[in-house]
């Protein structure tokens, strides 16, 4: 028997660790939406399988393949969808400031550096931590920048 889109994204979503209002934030739909969806209650569109393909890291046919999601509907997905968050995205611009920073850890200046660095992402990663963003990889990088 298929599973269900709405079973697969309730499946995929825990799978990823998001609650249903973090989902739903980041694909611009209510919580109450993602429920209904996860409940089969509502049928996603084809932006919202997109957009959550994105964050699940697959594309929108995977996502929808092997389901209940209609062949009409499947068909007009694109083949891709983006797979980075802002967080992702920021997340790599600090992994690059601490790359930078061991570059020149032998130089003088490297301690006022590293406070800046510091200074500058340590609000930012607490607040994603405590939203619950990319928990593993934000605090791998927090525990990176706290060993400075």
């Amino acid at each position: 028997m298929e599973e269900t889109i709405g079973k697969r994204i309730a499946r995929l979503r825990q799978a990823h660790g998001y609650t249903q209002e973090q989902l739903a934030e980041r694909v611009a739909i209510s919580r109450v939406a993602v429920s209904h969806i996860e409940m089969d209650i509502s049928l996603p569109g084809e932006r919202t399988v997109t957009l959550m393909a994105g964050v699940f890291k697959c594309t929108p046919p995977e996502l929808a393949a092997d389901t209940t999601y209609p062949p009409a509907k499947a068909e007009r997905l694109p083949g891709f969808a983006c797979c980075y968050t802002e967080v992702g995205y920021q997340l790599g611009l600090l992994e690059n400031d601490l790359a930078w920073l061991e570059r020149v850890r032998d130089l003088g200046c490297y301690g006022r550096f590293a406070a800046e660095v510091r200074h500058r992402w340590l609000p930012r990663l607490g607040e994603w931590l405590e939203a619950g963003m990319e928990r593993e990889r934000v605090t791998a990088v927090r525990e990176r920048l706290l060993g400075l």
